[in-house]
């Protein structure tokens, strides 16, 4: 078996002190080494194929070199499109840093605290919360404990550091071409229970492109998903029950389109000739659905990228506050909402 290299052995090779290669592998801040001489350290322990002790790297730096990721709805894996894209890009900063990453996922109902199960056990050393509401305490206690957490989404605490997708305009946007194809009984489902902000939000917005544009908004065409296919399939069904039906769908996402979609086949409607129907976020499924789904490109993995940097900078005492992705949206046109496609297919928001 062979045997660990150590601070000792890159001391010797680089012709240092121990006290020197622990200043420089563990990037010690205010010391006077020269830039060659950390050249030199660093080159001797990629020579040695050093590999750092991340035991001991915590005893010295206090730190575990760990992210957190809470997922408020761990069963969300098991269907949601959204979430895989958005960690990938969170463990990518990760990587880039020199950290890991750890997923916890909570199932729904009664559960044990895991946000302070996380952080008391100091086996983080910052958390990022995904599907974060405005109802969940416990969450309200640790943002008030001033441990290191990012949000991605707001619940409005006035501590909050929080990383939200600008989506309001792309959304006004897309209500106003759905009024341009001639559309006035429009219905909406949200992608999730109005306590999470976010699709509260998207509702929001929705209302406000009706206004806009001077059409009306009918709370009997509006229905709740909750993240799955499914939930989007049994609110279409609940909306066509009643009196009128819409002749357009904005729905919450694309996880919600796909299943609103289906719902309309079964119904025995044609999509967009009966109903014309648009998603959001542009999951890889929209392009392949049946018909290829309108919906908006929202890059969720460079916004799990901009929710892994702000954790970092919290890390290195920076402020973060509230924070919008400022991150270009584009409208892709497809066959489901009834319009011609361009042949880019895609607009900037």
């Amino acid at each position: 078996m062979t045997e660990r290299v150590t601070s000792s052995d890159i001391a010797r090779a680089a012709g240092v002190s121990q006290t020197t290669v622990s200043f420089v592998l563990n990037r010690t801040k205010g010391t006077s080494i020269s830039m060659k001489t950390k050249a030199r350290v660093l080159s001797a322990a990629k020579a040695l194929g050093y590999v750092p002790n991340s035991a001991a790297r915590t005893l010295v730096s206090g730190r575990s070199r760990t992210l957190g990721l809470l997922l408020a709805r761990g069963d969300l894996m098991s269907f949601d499109a959204f979430a895989p894209p958005l960690m990938f890009g969170i463990s990518r900063v990760c990587n880039m840093h020199g950290y890991k990453l750890l997923v916890e996922a909570v199932e729904p109902g009664p559960r044990r605290d895991a946000y302070f199960d996380l952080t008391r056990s100091k086996s983080i050393d910052a958390l990022i919360v995904l599907n974060a509401n405005s109802e969940d305490q416990d969450l309200v206690r640790l943002i008030e404990s001033d441990f290191p957490v990012v949000l991605f989404g707001s619940i409005h605490h006035s501590k909050e550091n929080s990383i939200t997708p600008k989506t309001s305009p792309a959304v006004e946007q897309i209500t106003r071409h759905i009024v341009d194809l001639g559309h006035r009984r429009i219905g909406h489902i949200a992608y999730a229970p109005l306590r999470y902000v976010g699709a509260s939000e998207r509702l929001n917005a929705f209302r406000r492109g009706l206004d806009l544009v001077k059409a009306e908004y009918d709370e009997s065409l509006v229905g709740l998903g909750d993240f799955s296919i499914e939930s989007g399939y049994h609110a279409m069904r609940q909306i066509l029950s009643r009196r009128h039906r819409p002749t357009a769908l904005f729905a919450g996402n694309d996880t919600i389109a796909v299943g609103a979609i289906s719902a309309l086949h079964d119904a025995g409607l044609s999509v967009p000739g009966d109903v014309a129907v648009v998603g959001f976020d542009d999951l890889p499924i929209a392009a392949y659905s049946s018909p290829r789904l309108t919906t908006v490109a929202t890059q969720a993995i460079a916004q799990g990228e901009q929710a892994a940097l702000a954790a970092m900078e919290l890390l290195n005492g920076q402020k973060v506050g509230k924070r919008n992705c400022n991150l270009s949206l584009e409208f892709r046109v497809r066959e489901s909402c009834g319009a011609v496609p361009s042949r880019k297919g895609k607009e900037a928001l």
